[in-house]
């Protein structure tokens, strides 16, 4: 008599057959070789390990995401597209420099490097982040209308959630160029009377409820970190992140444009600099999460007929999510096709409403010609007589 498998066992013995699958992909694909071969076998686990899909099921949704993560590597570093992204990244960077100047930021990311030693990347980049004092977000924001972003404030409905501890998911401060798929993703930080910076991110707990998670620097950190910095841009000053920084946050991931802008960050940074930082992140860095009681939010009348888009990506480096990127051009088409119909609609009232008028005018005139005509032919009868 066969011997029952438990629900458990049953779970354990799918568990292994997940991880033999995403093994034999990674030893045969080198391409993969840029992420870490425990993180894409966490990341097939959370995908189906308790899906309904049957373990060859399992095996085409593999395949289906290790062929679109290939096509997003190409793509990424495809001679036009970037070029195409550069000519959108640079464009935008220095419309927004030049309306910042009296605003208390900084930018994030691995431009930073790239315009401290002035050479561009040869990749594609997703989007501009900037760290933001949450005292100048009304500055911001009507930065914002100037440019015609669309801007959005989550801070107290936050689309991110936490994973393994840190908040992941789309910006919760963001602003979108309805036309384009570019964006400004925005870093809240707060700084203290004693010079120290409260750098913030929003999310929300399993059960709803607003939370921050503040990574709090202390000032002799704070000054290395957030000590603005400046570049020239085109002739505009720009507050940027140090390199070093930047390349020791990219040291903690495993994605592989982080290692690409590693790679280049390496032998021009300055090294003294970094081990410095290093040193003083030891002691000089807590980290405090609570709930979230209340915070300021901003009305922006951009956000009136489009506030039912969706325009946040999925956070999932395992599989590229094109669906979203096409979803945001069709509701950006659907917003212009609105407005239109909103014009023409009016144009059409306004049209109906001359024509009645020129209509009512016609018939008095017909009316009185025709009083005037008998009143004529009555004249001429009487005479007659």
């Amino acid at each position: 008599m066969a011997q029952l498998i438990s629900l458990e066992e049953r779970r354990e013995l799918r568990k292994k057959q997940i991880t033999l699958l995403v093994k034999s992909y990674y030893e045969k694909l080198e391409f993969l070789h840029y992420e870490p071969l425990n993180l894409l076998i966490d990341k097939a686990l959370d995908l189906f390990l308790d899906s309904d899909l049957t373990i060859d099921e399992v095996n085409d949704k593999l395949i289906e995401a290790i062929t679109s993560r290939k096509k997003s590597l190409m793509e990424r570093y495809d001679d036009n597209k970037v070029r195409d992204n550069h000519e959108t990244i640079y464009g935008q960077l220095e419309q927004l420099s030049r309306l910042m100047s009296k605003i208390d930021y900084q930018l994030a990311g691995a431009l930073c490097g790239y315009l401290k030693y002035d050479e561009e990347s040869k990749r594609v980049h997703d989007d501009i982040d900037i760290c933001l004092n949450e005292d100048d977000l009304e500055k911001f924001q009507d930065v914002c209308l100037d440019l015609g972003y669309q801007f959005e404030d989550n801070r107290l409905d936050s689309p991110r959630i936490l994973k393994d501890g840190i908040p992941s998911g789309e910006h919760e401060l963001i602003a979108i160029e309805p036309n384009t798929n570019f964006h400004v993703g925005v870093f809240p930080f707060e700084r203290g009377e004693d010079g120290s910076v409260r750098l913030k991110e929003y999310f929300e707990n399993d059960d709803g409820v607003p939370f921050v998670r503040e990574e709090i620097f202390n000032p002799e950190l704070s000054k290395e970190i957030f000590g603005r910095e400046t570049i020239d841009f085109r002739g505009t000053p720009i507050i940027i992140t140090p390199p070093e920084y930047v390349y020791l946050l990219k040291s903690y991931t495993n994605h592989e444009k982080d290692r690409y802008d590693m790679d280049f960050f390496e032998s021009r940074m300055d090294r003294d600099k970094m081990l410095r930082l290093k040193n003083l992140l030891r002691d000089g860095k807590r980290v405090d999460t609570f709930p979230v009681e209340d915070v300021p939010t901003l009305h922006n009348p951009f956000n009136d007929d489009t506030k039912d888009l969706s325009f946040m990506f999925e956070d999932n480096e395992f599989k590229i999510n094109e669906d979203s990127i096409s979803s945001m051009e069709k509701e950006g088409t659907k917003v212009r096709v609105k407005k239109k119909e909103e014009i023409k609609s009016q144009e059409d009232m306004s049209m109906s409403e001359e024509g009645f008028i020129s209509n009512a005018i016609i018939t008095t005139l017909a009316i009185i010609t025709f009083v005037l005509c008998a009143i004529g032919i009555a004249i001429i009868y009487l005479v007659q007589m």
